[in-house]
């Protein structure tokens, strides 16, 4: 059984690996430009594609240009969802900095208990199809703050209960 779970490990290495050069690659090609193509119109229905450069690897972008100049770019449809996911990623990892920024302002007790339930409640927002909706971060975690006050300090009610107690609010410690 280990012996299974070890070649199981090791293929899925390999894939990773095959999977990550393969994408390597046709970055490069879209970087390299290499792969020229000139397309001719033959009739409103077909188009002939003439190699000018490089060669016609499907796991390549192709540069072409048509007969009146305009210019356009295939690339694999591997290549495409990889783009489309790396551009959700990284708008997944804003959202992330932008709400620890705005929930740093609102001074939670703990801060790891108010972004685990922000992210609570973001993760019930994901869509069908895996994808974050478009948020303002700062509302959404004033949202939470008013849901959830206990896990946020309160200033004004500190200060009153300070006031209360006849203590001096100019020499004040503030105990955190």
């Amino acid at each position: 059984m280990q012996e299974i779970n070890s070649q199981t490990s090791r293929t899925r290495r390999t894939r990773a690996r095959n999977n990550q050069s393969s994408t390597q690659g046709m970055y490069q090609s879209l970087e390299s430009g290499k792969n020229r193509v000139q397309a001719k119109s033959l009739d409103s229905k077909q188009m002939l594609l003439e190699l000018e450069e490089g060669a016609f690897d499907p796991k390549e972008a192709w540069f072409m240009q048509d007969e009146q100049n305009h210019r356009y770019v295939v690339i694999p449809e591997a290549l495409l969802q990889h783009i489309v996911r790396m551009i959700q990623k990284a708008y997944e990892d804003k959202i992330v900095v932008e709400l620890e920024r705005d929930m740093a302002t609102l001074t939670p007790i703990d801060f790891a208990d108010a972004m685990a339930v922000v992210f609570k409640k973001l993760e019930a927002m994901r869509g069908s199809d895996g994808s974050l909706p478009k948020i303002s971060s700062l509302d959404f975690v004033k949202q939470v703050k008013k849901q959830h006050p206990n896990l946020f300090f309160n200033f004004s009610e500190f200060l009153e209960e300070k006031k209360q107690e006849g203590l001096d609010l100019d020499n004040l410690q503030i105990p955190f």
